[in-house]
């Protein structure tokens, strides 16, 4: 080899790696072959929160279908979640026939993963972060509440299917009870937030009392309207 090409060759491997990556992609589960059914609830969970779900990768789940040769319209399920703004990159649990519809669609064929439980089987798990969330980071816990032990900056956006729990400065965008959970809430030691959501609720910042702002608060939701309260 001359010593051109295996310089050639050194930069090629500086240049480029291929590493496994380690991220949370949302997946779609699917109990039920209603399609009808599946539209309606895609409608309202992107009303919710349009910006998490805007242009986000999503998977499907067909292992938990009582039988998934009944789901015998899988590429108008895929063009639906297109028409809703999403982009469909797998399919997992897949029968043979709609293994080769996700393949025709330019689908990847994921492993089989676990058992998806019933909600009621297993407590949704925590994310706890302990770094400061910085301006135009998004951090979310897709199934749990979300623990900030840091703050969080103006320009930032934290969302949590359950609770958000801020131990520093809350600066930016706190969504929780994305998903639709009215029961959520959201604490911060320190409110100073651009928005506040609670199950698709909100509150700017120009519309927060100025006795809540600065102060330990605690945010609820009821009915309608959120609440807060000083801790």
């Amino acid at each position: 080899m001359s010593e051109q090409t295996a310089r050639s060759t050194s930069s090629a491997a500086d240049a480029f790696a291929m590493k496994a990556g380690q991220f949370n992609l949302p997946t779609l589960v699917l109990r039920d072959t209603d399609l009808s059914g599946l539209d309606d609830f895609l409608t309202r969970q992107i009303a919710r929160s349009p910006s998490f779900f805007e242009q986000a990768p999503v998977a499907v789940d067909l292992s938990a279908l009582p039988s998934r040769d009944e789901l015998d319209e899988f590429p108008m399920l895929v063009g639906m979640l297109r028409g809703h703004g999403l982009i469909p990159v797998g399919v997992r649990g897949a029968s043979a026939a709609q293994r080769a519809q996700a393949v025709a669609l330019e689908l990847a064929l994921l492993p089989a993963g676990r058992k998806v439980p019933a909600p009621e089987q297993a407590a949704p798990p925590t994310r706890v972060v302990d770094k400061p969330v910085r301006s135009g980071q998004r951090v979310i816990a897709e199934h749990g509440d979300l623990v900030l032990t840091a703050g969080v900056s103006s320009g930032a956006e934290v969302m949590a299917a359950g609770h958000i729990h801020c131990y520093g400065a809350m600066r930016g965008r706190a969504l929780a009870g994305f998903a639709g959970n009215a029961d959520a809430r959201i604490f911060c030691r320190e409110l100073g937030a651009e928005l506040v959501s609670i199950a698709g609720r909100y509150r700017v910042n120009e519309n927060l009392e100025s006795r809540y702002l600065g102060r330990s608060v605690q945010i609820a939701l009821d009915g309608e309207a959120l609440t807060f309260a000083l801790l």
